[in-house]
C-alpha cells in the first residue's frame, strides 16, 4: 500500500463516520419523542412563549414523568405557582391540580391568536 493510500483510507473512514449522524430534530413540545418534547418545553420557557401554554398544560398529563417535570417547571415560571401539582404523583392524584391548571389556562387573556 502506498503512503498516499495509507493516509486516504483512514481519512475516508473518519469522514464517512461523521456523515452518518442523524440531524438533531428541532425542539417541539408536540413531538412524540420525549427528548425533543423536553427541548421544546425548555425553549418555550426560556423564550417566555405564551403561545405554548396550552401545550405545556397538556403535557402535565403526559405518561412520561420527565416530560411532566419539565412542563411544571416551565409553567411555574409563567404562573409563579404550581397549584399543588407534583409530577411524580399517579394520574388520579394529579387530577385536581391538573383541573386547576386547565382553569388557569382559560383565564389567560393575553394568549396570541392561534395559541390554543
Amino acid at each position: 500500500m502506498s503512503q498516499k493510500a495509507g493516509f486516504i483510507l483512514p481519512l475516508a473512514l473518519a469522514l464517512g463516520g461523521l456523515s452518518c449522524t442523524a440531524p438533531t430534530p428541532k425542539p417541539d413540545i408536540k413531538d412524540p419523542e420525549a427528548a425533543v418534547k423536553i427541548a421544546g418545553i425548555r425553549e418555550a420557557a426560556s423564550k417566555k412563549d405564551r403561545s405554548a401554554l396550552p401545550a405545556l398544560v397538556a403535557q402535565l398529563d403526559s405518561d412520561d414523568p420527565a416530560v411532566r417535570l419539565f412542563a411544571i417547571q416551565a409553567l411555574e415560571k409563567f404562573a409563579g405557582e404550581r397549584f399543588g401539582y407534583e409530577y411524580y404523583l399517579d394520574e388520579e392524584q394529579r387530577k385536581p391540580a391538573l383541573a386547576k391548571w386547565q382553569e388557569w389556562l382559560k383565564q389567560q387573556k393575553d394568549l396570541p391568536p392561534g395559541g390554543k
